[in-house]
């Protein structure tokens, strides 16, 4: 399955970042009153939630099947998943450096590693795309 991407470090670091969004899938659509709780946000938030989960889920999918079919011919998605990462980032270091929300601390650190893992995989194979 790795062996489509024809880059081992490419395959490591997207793998990695496969399993981060599998996390933040389980915990939004499976878990999300516990995560909200967690994060002190309403549970009124509990469908917005969900729906950011089914978002990350369809994005997952698309990483999977990269793995599977190869990148070769993805640019179109791998662009859409690199928009919707960097903004997931924006948007959570605004949370907790502008609007000083101290639940989102370790978010903000798992975000930023994750976007670095997509960034390292995107550059490696970005001449395939």
């Amino acid at each position: 399955m790795l062996a489509k991407m024809n880059d081992n470090v490419a395959a490591l670091v997207l793998g990695i970042y496969l399993l981060g969004i599998i996390m933040y899938v389980v915990q939004l659509i499976f878990m999300t009153e516990v995560w909200l709780k967690g994060e002190e946000i309403d549970v009124s938030a509990i469908t917005v939630a969900r729906v950011l989960g089914a978002a990350w889920l369809g994005l997952g999918i698309g990483v999977v099947l990269s793995f599977l079919n190869g990148p070769d011919g993805q640019k179109t998605f791998f662009t859409s998943l690199l928009v919707a990462q960097v903004a997931t980032w924006l948007a959570i270091l605004h949370s907790h450096f502008i609007e000083n929300l101290p639940k989102t601390g370790d978010d903000a650190a798992i975000v930023t590693v994750l976007t670095i893992l997509l960034l390292l995989g995107w550059f490696r194979i970005k001449d395939r795309l």
